[in-house]
C-alpha cells in the first residue's frame, strides 16, 4: 500500500495560487482603466482576495501535519527550510532588485551612507524587494513561532490559541502602533508582520486538527452538496460587500475574511470529493499545480509583466481578456518552472514538490471508494 497524502489540500493550494494570480493580473487591468473597474474585472478581484489568507492557512496546515508527526526532526526541518524557502526567498529578491534597477528603479543602496544600507537590509529582510515577497518573509516568521510552540501544540491549546489569535489579528489590522524606533513600527504595522495573520496560521493548524472529522463529516455526498450551496451564498455576500463600499482592501485587512475563509475551505474540499468523479487528468492537473504553487507565486509578477509587455495583442483591449491573460500566465509560469528544474541546484531556486501520478491516481482511488461506500 502507498502512503496516503492529502491531495484535498494539493487542490486547495491550487486554487489559491490560482486566485493570487488573478488578483495581480487584475491589479494590471485596474491600473490600465486609470484607477477603476469594469463589473467583470471587478467581480474577479473581489473573489479572488481570498488567495492570500488561503495560502497562509495552507502554510499553517501543512506545517503543523509535518510537526505533528513522530519523526518529525528539527535539524531536518530547518535544512529543509533553508533550501525550500529561504534560498528561494535571497535568489528571487536579488532578481527582482536587479530587474527593477534596469528599468531605471533605484534600488540598491549607497554602500558608503550607513542609512541607505539599513533601509535597503530591512527591505531585503522583509520582503520589500518586490510587492509580493513579503509573504515569504512571513511564512518563515510563522516557522519561528512554530518551532517555539510546538509541543504544546495538543487540541486544546490549539483551540484556544486560535480563538486568541483572532483578536489579536484583529487589534492589528485595527489599529497603529507606535514605537521609538521607526523600523519597528513600520514593521509592526505593516503586512509582513506575523500578528496581521496570525488567525490564519493557526486557523490552518486547528484545521489538522479536525481533519479526522472534517474529513468524515464531507465524505458524505449530502455534506459535500450543503457545504458548496453554503460555499455559494457566501460568494456572492462577499461580492456584493466588495461592490457596496467600492474600494480594495488587502486581503489581511478585511475582517470578513476571518468568517469566509474556513468556509471556503470547507467548500474547497467538498469541491475536490465532488471533482475526483470526473476526468482524472483534470485533478491530476490540479494536483500538480499545487505542488508548483509556491514556485509560481515567486515567478508570476515576472510573468504578467513579460505578458503584458510581449503579447501580441492589447491585453487590455477588452475586460474579458483578463481571462486569456490570467491563463496564460499561469501556464508560461509552468513552463518556466519546468525548465528551471532542469537546472544544476533547482532546488536552490524554486520550490517545487516532485508528483508520483501512480501516488495520486491510488489516492483518489481510495477517496473515490469511501465516498461511494457512505453513499450506499
Amino acid at each position: 500500500m502507498e502512503k496516503k497524502y492529502l491531495y484535498e489540500i494539493n487542490f486547495v493550494r491550487a486554487i489559491a495560487c490560482l486566485l493570487v494570480v488573478m488578483v495581480h493580473v487584475g491589479a494590471r487591468f485596474y491600473g490600465a482603466y486609470d484607477g477603476s473597474h469594469t463589473t467583470l474585472t471587478n467581480f474577479f478581484n473581489q473573489i479572488s482576495r481570498i488567495g492570500t489568507p488561503l495560502f497562509a492557512v495552507m502554510s499553517g496546515f501543512l506545517l503543523y501535519n509535518q510537526m505533528a508527526k513522530k519523526e518529525f526532526n528539527v535539524h531536518r526541518f530547518l535544512k529543509s527550510r533553508m533550501t525550500k524557502i529561504i534560498s528561494p526567498f535571497v535568489v528571487w529578491s536579488l532578481f527582482y532588485l536587479i530587474y527593477s534597477a534596469s528599468y531605471g528603479t533605484e534600488v540598491f543602496p549607497d554602500f558608503s551612507n550607513s542609512t541607505e544600507v539599513f533601509d535597503f537590509i530591512y527591505m531585503f529582510v522583509t520582503g520589500d524587494s518586490y510587492f509580493h515577497l513579503y509573504f515569504i518573509s512571513l511564512v518563515i516568521q510563522f516557522y519561528f513561532l512554530f518551532l517555539l510552540i510546538r509541543k504544546w501544540m495538543n487540541l486544546k491549546t490549539v483551540t484556544l490559541l486560535t480563538i486568541i489569535s483572532f483578536y489579536v489579528n484583529y487589534l492589528f489590522i485595527t489599529n497603529e502602533f507606535e514605537f521609538m524606533n521607526s523600523y519597528v513600527t513600520s514593521f509592526i504595522n505593516s503586512r509582513t508582520f506575523l500578528l496581521q495573520w496570525i488567525y490564519y496560521f493557526m486557523l490552518g493548524a486547528l484545521l489538522v486538527k479536525l481533519w479526522p472529522y472534517i474529513h468524515q463529516i464531507l465524505l458524505k455526498r449530502i455534506n459535500q452538496i450543503y457545504a458548496l450551496v453554503t460555499g455559494l451564498f457566501v460568494l456572492l455576500f462577499t461580492v456584493l460587500d466588495y461592490h457596496s463600499h467600492q474600494q480594495i482592501i488587502n486581503s489581511n485587512e478585511n475582517i470578513l475574511h476571518f468568517i469566509t475563509i474556513p468556509i471556503a475551505f470547507i467548500v474547497l474540499i467538498s469541491l475536490y470529493y465532488q471533482l475526483i468523479f470526473w476526468k482524472n487528468f483534470i485533478m491530476e492537473s490540479f494536483i500538480k499545480l499545487g505542488n508548483m504553487s509556491m514556485g509560481i507565486y515567486l515567478i508570476h509578477p515576472f510573468i504578467i509583466d513579460m505578458y503584458q509587455r510581449y503579447a501580441p495583442y492589447d491585453v487590455f483591449a477588452e475586460p474579458f481578456y483578463i481571462i486569456p491573460f490570467h491563463i496564460m500566465v499561469v501556464l508560461i509560469c509552468v513552463i518556466v518552472l519546468k525548465v528551471i528544474s532542469l537546472l544544476p541546484y533547482s532546488q536552490y531556486i524554486v520550490t517545487l514538490v516532485p508528483s508520483n501520478r501512480k501516488n495520486i491516481k491510488y489516492n483518489m482511488d481510495e477517496t473515490q471508494t469511501m465516498i461511494k461506500s457512505y453513499t450506499l
